[in-house]
């Protein structure tokens, strides 16, 4: 019997909504940390390391009535996030006397997803947190993340940036119609443990379209490229079907053959070798198909974007889903330059 699941373990990736409160990064279940709760930490900044796929500091905090030290693993926000604010550091060196704030880990005594850090100097960084803490103002409250579409040329062939505004559509959905076979896959998923993409381990399709940073369509020959900023991602459209398109093997993007209706791309991607359908563990078996339509609105400032999976092995039915993207002057795909490491690196 199919059963409609809601996945209440969606991680904040999925949930961009939440990105300036909450851990905004599939690299791990952002279930780890008690959103409800903000605490704070004031001590020495060890060692910090300002990269992709987090932003993280090592804090040894102020000693407690008993004399303790405790030193905090702490992390946030992308630089890929941060960089479209207006949150640097600058001026924040290790050895600093700092302040932090921050939710606290269901999973370790001493782990934080920081929202707020306050410099040695007293200016205060919001780290995609949506206001300042400790002062009136903030570095990082001036942002794009916010910023609607403008109106431009070249139809599909630009680059397309995610507005974060209230409203603005996501990608995935609160429930899906699960077959048994995948409801037993998904009751495995601990969102606490597991991770659909440990640190600097790539996404297939099709949960890379979640990712919030700029997208960047190129004509390239007789197919499309599809760049996108997370990981460094990569996507080719093939718009012909020849000999090399029906000999390439599974992956985890898949094998796409796109053709044009009207301005719409539409895009048909199977051979996905990715047993993800988002970053909350729900379940996408070999046998996935998706097709996807890409749409620019009649001025060029938004991108409609609809994607049908289709997965009788996961799915009692085919699933739609649904977000968009904008045109924004200045946006651009920059390296992601990902670091793979549990310890932050020295700054």
């Amino acid at each position: 019997m199919a059963s409609n699941i809601t996945p209440s373990r969606l991680c904040a990736a999925g949930a961009v909504a939440l990105l300036f409160a909450h851990p905004a990064s599939g690299h791990h279940s952002g279930s780890e940390y008690d959103r409800s709760r903000i605490i704070e930490v004031e001590g020495r900044l060890v060692e910090f390391a300002w990269q992709n796929p987090h932003v993280h500091f090592t804090v040894e905090a102020l000693p407690d009535a008993q004399g303790k030290r405790v030193v905090w693993d702490i992390e946030t926000n992308s630089v890929s996030i941060l960089r479209r604010t207006n949150a640097t550091p600058e001026n924040l060196h290790n050895g600093d006397h700092i302040k932090i704030a921050g939710s606290p880990s269901k999973r370790a005594p001493n782990r934080m997803f920081a929202t707020n850090l306050l410099r040695a100097d007293g200016v205060e960084l919001v780290l995609g947190a949506s206001q300042p803490r400790w002062r009136t103002t903030a570095m990082g409250s001036k942002t794009t993340w916010l910023e609607g579409g403008t109106a431009t040329s070249g139809g599909l062939f630009h680059v397309w940036g995610t507005q974060l505004a209230p409203g603005a559509r996501r990608l995935w959905r609160e429930s899906y119609p699960l077959t048994p076979a995948a409801q037993k896959t998904f009751a495995k998923w601990d969102p606490l443990h597991d991770t659909v993409a440990p640190g600097c381990r790539p996404k297939g399709m099709p949960t890379i379209m979640e990712q919030p940073y700029p997208i960047e369509f190129v004509k390239k020959g007789d197919s499309i490229v599809l760049r996108m900023e997370e990981y460094d991602t990569v996507r080719t459209v093939y718009m012909s079907a020849n000999a090399a398109f029906e000999a390439l093997p599974k992956n985890r993007l898949g094998r796409s053959q796109g053709h044009w209706e009207g301005k719409t791309l539409v895009v048909k991607t199977d051979r996905i070798d990715w047993p993800y359908l988002d970053s909350s563990g729900v379940p996408q078996s070999p046998g996935s198909t998706l097709l996807e339509h890409f749409t620019p609105s009649d001025d060029g400032s938004r991108l409609d974007y609809t994607l049908v999976v289709t997965d009788p092995q996961m799915f009692t039915e085919p699933v739609e889903l649904k977000r968009s993207w904008v045109a924004r002057p200045g946006e651009a795909v920059k390296p992601y330059n990902c670091v793979d490491t549990k310890k932050p690196a020295r700054s």
